[in-house]
């Protein structure tokens, strides 16, 4: 059993620098790969299935996906305001993952069941499951990031903690990509909808079971006392609108998970119909997240080598390679194709071991310029910033796809492949450019400035203990 003195063992002399146990981040890094069993079938299958299997049009499955979007834009702040407003007995943030767990795995499988409905019901069926799906996904979700503000106030240990989780986030992916194509096909004997039902539900089932054990292991250090000054929505607004590398880091996060989720959701198509290689989907879609794995446990280095902003770079630059060499090799290059897919695989892992190391910058740049902590409110920007990047690869996708003509298990004309293509190789080498060119022109918060913020925090702190001990005496 974990003694106190462990528990609270010290990193460095700065207030609330602790050092993290190996079960602890274990555990806390389990958590995304739990989520991931979920999350990455959605990028990487949802679309195909929903067209493919579950019968929708491109057209029906557009609106779908803008639907959850205005949705969110009212349930990703509530679910910060309401994590910083209330105090659960089970722990601030870490709470949500022992309420959410078995409902999301429910629903998970309910998602993927295609229900004995007419069209009309079939359709209300998808857009009800999917939306409370990600409903669920995000009060999981949103304090789960922020528990990383009161385990440890230490840059190096939340920057270690985030490269395991990240590494672990990427492996779910792996076994996404692998069990699903093979899976649904020895579950399904035939039967594509029982088979990718069954998947998901042996899926679910781990992913439900891993969040309540990792529950256990989380230890909340820094006490966070948000519930007593209970934010209002005037103080949301004030602490998005007062956190300029918030937005920016929003605008990155909407840009590498677009990337991801065009990259993901387009993969099963081009490997089908325009390389005419079914048998090697489940191959293509591992090469879209075995790479990024491998890639994970170097962004430390990568950061103590060329710091934080330019690993941003770095990934980005890969992700607009490695897309942009798809357009230009021929389908009959199998091997070819390959390498191409792990090269952008690779800028994905670095950007996925940058972000989330990134991303407490923005809280204590926030409590610097407001006065006032509150990690889930801040976080909220970067839930969006997901969501809205699950809309554009959802929606830009199955747009494509409508006005190409494309027909699902069918041939396919040129015109359609062409759109394929597109939407598997300059679209995403596109969103890459972008993000990259707002990152590095906007984002200005260095190592040095979070370093003299922290300082400065860790004063200011200090001004109000000695203040108010003097009124107690």
């Amino acid at each position: 059993m974990t003694s106190t003195e462990d528990l609270y063992e010290k990193s460095g002399s700065s207030p609330g620098f602790y050092k993290l146990g190996r079960k602890e981040v274990m555990g806390y890094s389990l958590v995304d790969f739990a989520m991931n069993l979920v999350f990455q079938s959605i990028l990487m299958f949802l679309t195909f299935y929903y067209t493919d299997v579950y019968g929708l049009t491109a057209a029906e499955l557009s609106v779908m996906f803008l639907i959850s979007r205005a949705w969110d834009m009212i349930w990703d702040p509530a679910i910060g305001v309401v994590a910083e407003r209330l105090n659960p007995k089970h722990g601030k943030y870490k709470s949500y993952l022992l309420y959410g767990a078995v409902p999301f795995g429910v629903v998970a499988i309910m998602t993927f069941t295609v229900p004995e409905f007419s069209h009309v019901g079939k359709l209300i069926w998808a857009y009800a499951t999917y939306n409370l799906l990600m409903t669920l996904y995000t009060f999981i979700i949103n304090p789960y990031v922020s528990c990383t503000t009161v385990m440890t106030a230490d840059p190096m240990e939340r920057t270690k903690l985030n490269s395991v989780r990240m590494t672990l986030a990427q492996s779910g992916g792996v076994v996404v990509a692998l069990f699903i194509p093979v899976l649904s096909q020895v579950f399904g004997q035939g039967d594509m909808a029982k088979g990718y039902q069954l998947t998901i539900a042996l899926l679910a089932v781990i992913s439900s079971s891993i969040l309540l054990y990792s529950y256990t292991t989380l230890h909340e250090r820094i006490k966070v006392n948000s519930h007593l000054d209970p934010v209002t929505v005037k103080e949301w607004f004030r602490q998005i609108t007062h956190n300029q590398p918030g937005i920016i880091i929003f605008l990155l996060f909407l840009g590498v998970y677009a990337f991801s989720t065009i990259q993901s959701a387009s993969g099963i198509y081009f490997m089908t119909y325009n390389a005419a290689r079914p048998d090697l989907v489940p191959l293509f879609s591992i090469l879209n997240v075995l790479p990024s794995v491998v890639a994970v446990p170097f962004v430390p280095l990568l950061v103590r080598t060329i710091k934080k902003k330019n690993t941003v770079a770095l990934g980005l630059i890969l992700g607009a390679i490695g897309s942009s060499l798809m357009y230009f090799i021929p389908v009959i290059q199998i091997t070819l194709l390959m390498i191409s897919k792990s090269i952008a695989a690779l800028g994905y892992g670095v950007l996925m071991g940058i972000l989330w190391s990134i991303l407490p910058d923005t809280v204590e740049y926030a409590e610097y310029n407001t006065g006032k902590r509150y990690p889930a409110v801040v976080y909220t920007l970067i839930t969006l910033g997901l969501k809205a990047a699950l809309a554009i690869g959802g929606v830009i996708p199955t747009i494509i796809l409508a006005s190409v003509g494309y027909i699902p298990a069918a041939q396919q004309t040129a015109t359609a492949l062409d759109g394929i293509l597109y939407m598997t190789s300059i679209l995403p080498c596109v969103v890459c450019i972008v993000t990259l060119a707002i990152f590095m022109f906007f984002y200005h918060l260095t190592e040095e400035r979070v370093t003299s913020i922290m300082n400065e925090l860790n004063e200011r702190n200090k001004t109000k203990l000695d203040a108010s001990q003097a009124e107690s005496v």
